[in-house]
């Protein structure tokens, strides 16, 4: 009876570890197939603008150019086509973005090749000031839509892993209110930012 029982556990045993690491396995090759990252970064180009509630009129920001980084995470749907998110950061002038948002990748032509291929892409969400310091107490400092259409080149590295060079648009907005004057009248300045620049980005793709 015993010896029935010590090998009816062993099997049992046996099963259960030949189905885990079966899970494993099919894990590690549905991330394999089907997981997509586009890891880039580069420079904003174009002028900004802001306006207040004092103005009331659009005035524009002085042209520099500006950092980006960014990371997008996706999985497979359809063919070539995947969903996912993107998180990065956008320096403009004394202020930094982070945008966080849902995104889509398209790939054109054969994966399998290793010929020079096209993607396309667009990432839509809010852009979070997180890391930007108040100039007073009596500032307060505001996120705002982030949208980003891009097209590009994905070029191959011999191994699994591409090359991005791409060309897109960047628009954050933001703001910021400053509470002014006195506790019998007070007056709070708002200025509205909004960054419409070119992204120019390197990166890599697997």
């Amino acid at each position: 009876m015993k010896k029935i029982l010590t090998l009816f556990l062993s099997l049992v045993c046996t099963l259960t570890y030949a189905q885990e690491q079966k899970k494993q396995s099919s894990f590690k090759n549905f991330v394999k197939e089907n997981y997509v990252n586009f890891t880039e970064f580069g420079g904003l180009f174009g002028k900004s603008y802001h306006i207040t509630n004092i103005s009331n009129y659009n005035l524009p920001v002085k042209a520099s150019t500006n950092f980006t980084i960014q990371t997008y995470n996706g999985v497979k749907v359809y063919r070539n086509l995947s969903v996912g998110a993107t998180v990065g950061v956008d320096w403009f002038n004394n202020y930094q973005v982070i945008p966080l948002s849902l995104g889509i990748r398209n790939t054109f032509g054969n994966l399998r090749t290793k010929k020079v291929k096209t993607f396309a892409g667009i990432d839509a969400g809010y852009g979070f000031m997180w890391l930007n310091d108040k100039v007073s107490d009596n500032q307060e400092i505001n996120g705002g839509l982030a949208l980003s259409p891009t097209i590009g080149l994905l070029i191959p590295t011999g191994g699994n892993a591409n090359f991005i060079l791409s060309i897109g648009y960047k628009r954050n907005a933001f703001n910021t209110k400053t509470e002014t004057g006195t506790e019998n009248n007070p007056y709070t300045t708002i200025t509205d930012y909004n960054l419409n620049r070119m992204s120019v980005r390197l990166g890599v793709n697997f």
